[in-house]
């Protein structure tokens, strides 16, 4: 027999759950690389060779840094930064190089793994722990790049001040190389609901819990949200993971709206040819100069990339 009472906080409680935010209302993202236990998931996922998660693969790791190396010149002298460099698997082997290696990301557990890396090879990487979003010193680099489309799950503001900070750490005739998501990927994102005791096998806590996982689209913006609702006995969270999928052409305009000049749009970090079918693409470019910069702003409109397979 059921049993019936007159309204139903649970429901309330659920409906909150599965309700799809305001855009870009609330962002957890330094959240997950600094709670203990996620960041440590995280971690195993970035050192798994054959996973495609919060690393790329490690064959697909050495084609990037083989690329990098050859399109930009690294060697001695050369200074180059990774921004979100998670466990330095690009900072050591760029640093192989002898080029002068600076690390930067939000979880101290995998700048712990990256200095102990760059320790057994006898490597003078520079590993901080530092928000790529309001890093400044006065080090100037010749290559920064950001990889694992780190730049996607960033909010409008977010993407200008990261652009900022890079355009001011360049130095003259310098280059920013990073990765986003593609329009194409947005056709493949599905709006849906699940619900698991210990969701996805205990990722998100080492204590008992329930897990809400949605999925919501955001068609105008072509944005994606994922909210992962993790109740315990003691305590809800609810992760946001934001995902801003790009054209060429929106990304460029972005780029050149924030002082950057000469966009090549490549199909991946090994240089591979643009292709409009695939989940994800590779931008490069260089910062304007002062003045120029000053001179052109909110004239950025019409400005088409440039592709390369070069």
């Amino acid at each position: 027999m059921a049993t019936t009472q007159q309204g139903s906080p649970v429901f309330e409680q659920l409906a909150a759950v599965n309700a799809c935010p305001a855009l870009y209302a609330t962002t957890t993202t330094p959240e997950l690389w600094s709670d203990p236990h996620i960041s440590g998931k995280m971690l195993a996922a970035h050192l798994d060779p054959n996973l495609d998660l919060s690393s790329y693969r490690t064959a697909y790791v050495e084609q990037a840094v083989a690329w990098m190396i050859d399109s930009f010149g690294i060697g001695e002298g050369v200074r180059v930064a990774d921004f979100g460099c998670g466990p330095g698997l690009y900072t050591t082997r760029l640093a192989r190089t002898g080029a002068e290696v600076t690390g930067l990301d939000l979880s101290t557990r995998s700048l712990d793994h990256a200095r102990s890396l760059a320790a057994h090879d006898g490597l003078p990487v520079r590993h901080l722990l530092r928000n790529y979003l309001t890093y400044r010193e006065a080090t100037r680099y010749d290559l920064i790049i950001m990889i694992m489309r780190d730049y996607c799950a960033l909010a409008p503001d977010g993407r200008a001040a990261l652009l900022r900070t890079v355009r001011e750490h360049l130095a003259p005739g310098g280059s920013f190389v990073f990765d986003v998501d593609s329009a194409a990927a947005f056709a493949g994102v599905t709006e849906q609901a699940s619900y698991a005791p210990a969701l996805m096998d205990g990722f998100w806590s080492d204590q008992p819990y329930f897990g809400f996982h949605n999925t919501f689209r955001y068609e105008h913006e072509r944005v994606s949200l994922d909210t992962f609702a993790i109740v315990e006995a003691e305590r809800q969270r609810v992760f946001f993971n934001w995902v801003r999928y790009f054209t060429p052409e929106e990304l460029t305009a972005e780029l050149v709206a924030a002082g950057f000049t000469g966009v090549r749009i490549l199909g991946d970090l090994t240089g591979a040819p643009y292709d409009d079918r695939a989940p994800h693409f590779t931008a490069c470019a260089s910062p304007r100069p002062a003045g120029a910069f000053a001179a052109d702003t909110g004239r950025a409109g019409g400005v088409s990339a440039r592709r390369s397979s070069s």
